[in-house]
């Protein structure tokens, strides 16, 4: 595993700077559009939705640089998958280790760095192969 990421060292860094925009835009949209509309939820879901498109997009032009030869419908469901996936590791991590630990910083924060494992392998495995 440490052999992969020595590797791919320059590309984990643009997954991690892309993911870091992501969330950025997510949490821009979803202000503003808490700010108008005072809808947390419609906001929480349009924001969610500009974040994962715009982490699709880094991902497929700048992350792993359009090596996906799926179509373009086919490789963002992937994606999605790959991601639900993801958020369903980081959300289990939490609720169970959070009370064995009794620290839900710390409980977050491992279950991030497992869903960011997990989304990079994926995308990198099984979406963005050569």
């Amino acid at each position: 595993m440490n052999n992969i990421f020595k590797a791919n060292k320059y590309q984990i860094l643009r997954f991690f700077i892309s993911g870091l925009i992501a969330t950025f835009i997510n949490f821009l949209v979803f202000n503003s559009l808490y700010i108008i509309f005072k809808n947390i939820i419609l906001s929480s879901l349009i924001g969610y939705s500009t974040g994962l498109l715009s982490s699709y997009f880094f991902a497929k032009t700048w992350v792993f640089r359009g090596n996906s030869q799926k179509k373009i419908i086919k490789s963002f469901f992937i994606f999605c998958l790959i991601y639900v996936l993801g958020g369903l590791e980081m959300s289990l991590i939490i609720i169970f280790l959070s009370p064995l630990i009794d620290n839900y910083k710390i409980a977050w924060f491992l279950g991030v760095f497992v869903g960011a494992l997990n989304n990079y392998l994926g995308s990198k495995f099984f979406l963005f192969k050569k």
